[in-house]
């Protein structure tokens, strides 16, 4: 049965950049397991870019969603019998990758992230959504990491999320972060999860988890050459989630999410290193 990673890159060349330094970053912390890019345009590559994917899939026009949408379409494309699907902004920096392929196979679709059903989550209040929709409840996740294995099982919870695409936009479309006209994808794999009652995997911070973002995190320490991936992220906020921390907690994931590529100059010193080590020409991020 093989395995391997697939990113995505669409759009602006920032993208096709990043997804050459994760490719990069999977050579070096996990070279057994190929990794493919999905995207709209080789032609954004240079020759010696190319080269770092096992394969590159060229969609064709209107069979990919703008922006984070795109990843709704993903399973469509899955190159390996399991595929685990990394955004492009993130950069695999320690080579412990099988226990997190093994946690992550108990399901056909599996995510880092914890059940939930009430709160506010984008725009919406999860109780509401779970009632409109009947789930027992929803998975609050992250989407830059998703897990898929090709089986029936697979066949069915995808058939859950195109209905729930198609069906439930009124319930469950609202536009991503910060980013205009695109539609989050996240609520509508966490309500496909719950649909089908599935758990998603967790982790403790003492045992590393398989990712952790950038976002609202400090104490960064990052050195792809010597493993090292180290962050300090929330427990939570007294005040409108992010005002006021009840105190900070270390982390050291496997994959670590650079949300827009931020702290940009640590993301720089670790891409620059990996470029190097490939003897692939500096990214322009």
């Amino acid at each position: 049965m093989s395995q391997g990673y697939l990113t995505l890159a669409t759009g602006d060349r920032q993208f096709f950049d990043a997804a050459v330094n994760l490719a990069i970053s999977i050579q070096l912390n996990d070279a057994k397991r190929p990794i493919s890019l999905l995207c709209d345009d080789s032609s954004k590559l240079a020759n010696d870019e190319k080269q770092v994917f096992d394969r590159i899939i060229v969609a064709l026009p209107g069979t990919l969603g703008v922006g984070c949408a795109g990843k709704l379409d993903v399973p469509g494309f899955l190159p390996y019998d399991e595929t685990m699907f990394l955004d492009s902004d993130c950069l695999l920096m320690k080579p412990d990758m099988d226990r997190h392929w093994q946690k992550l196979a108990i399901h056909c679709f599996n995510v880092a992230g914890h059940t939930v059903n009430k709160g506010a989550w984008y725009t919406f209040e999860i109780a509401k959504v779970c009632k409109a929709l009947d789930l027992p409840y929803m998975v609050m996740m992250n989407s830059g990491v998703m897990y898929f294995k090709k089986s029936r099982e697979l066949d069915k919870f995808l058939s859950t999320v195109n209905d729930l695409r198609e069906n439930a936009q009124d319930i469950l479309f609202v536009q991503h972060r910060d980013m205009n006209f695109q539609i989050a994808d996240e609520p509508v794999w966490s309500a496909a999860m719950g649909s089908m009652n599935m758990q998603p995997v967790r982790y403790t911070a003492e045992e590393g988890g398989v990712m952790e973002t950038t976002y609202n995190a400090r104490d960064f320490q990052f050195d792809p050459m010597d493993h090292l991936s180290s962050l300090s992220k929330s427990k939570g906020y007294w005040l409108l989630g992010r005002f006021f921390s009840k105190g900070w907690v270390t982390h050291s994931p496997t994959i670590t999410h650079f949300i827009r590529f931020k702290p940009r100059g640590i993301y720089r010193e670790c891409v620059d290193q990996l470029r190097i080590w490939a003897n692939i020409g500096k990214s322009d991020i």
